[in-house]
């Protein structure tokens, strides 16, 4: 996180006056974020990852943790579907977009297999009678996905609108760092129709970087 989880915290209890205890992370990885979320008051966490081969690992690391933490080995998108999942030498740069000038600022990370997945929105799977899940009612949310963060947003559905939603922690682009990828202003003014406002961003000199956006007070909007 190019935002240290700590200050996504104070801004969160300084707006809503309260603390996320229930994070829904999307893009697990190994989850490192587990620490930060550990040391400052999470106490639930639903763990997303698309790539079946981290699992080992992520399960590993997740277990010197005492919070009540799922992993869901599935992929989430904007419609129940199946995708083309490119997966790259480096494992952080898995993306379902194509390289585009992610290649020419990274040459030396390719894309070294492709598989095919199966992909779901997520409140379809909220939404089942045999829902996996543990909680739905999550009150911080953290997406790092390479391109895939807007149709995860909208494939949330009316979960996006629940009052628990207090923060969403987003990887935001400027440029097409992979092929047709939604750019930061596509996210705001979606995020904005929902109320999220944009308070935090740190962007790279490659023109990718990390937002924060706060849900407004009903009153305000």
């Amino acid at each position: 996180m190019l935002i240290d989880y700590k200050i996504c915290v104070d801004l969160v209890r300084a707006c809503h006056n309260a603390v996320p205890k229930k994070i829904l992370h999307i893009g697990a990885h190994l989850g490192e974020e587990a620490v930060a979320y550990n040391q400052n008051g999470a106490e639930q966490i639903i763990w997303f990852e698309a790539n079946e081969a981290l699992a080992p690992a992520l399960q590993t690391h997740l277990t010197q943790f005492q919070m009540r933490q799922q992993i869901v080995g599935a992929a989430l998108w904007d419609s129940d579907t199946t995708l083309n999942f490119k997966i790259t030498n480096n494992l952080q740069s898995s993306s379902f977009f194509d390289l585009e000038d992610h290649a020419k600022l990274y040459p030396n990370i390719t894309v070294a297999e492709e598989r095919e997945i199966r992909a779901h929105r997520l409140d379809t799977l909220l939404n089942s009678s045999t829902s996996p899940l543990i909680f739905s009612d999550f009150e911080f949310i953290n997406i790092d996905t390479q391109g895939a963060e807007l149709a995860i947003l909208k494939g949330m559905g009316n979960y996006l609108h629940q009052a628990s939603v207090k923060a969403i922690y987003l990887e935001v682009n400027q440029r097409e760092l992979y092929k047709n990828i939604p750019l930061v202003e596509e996210i705001d003014a979606f995020l904005l129709a929902h109320h999220f406002f944009r308070v935090k961003t740190v962007m790279t000199h490659e023109g990718w970087g990390d937002a924060i956006y706060i849900r407004a007070h009903e009153s305000s909007v």
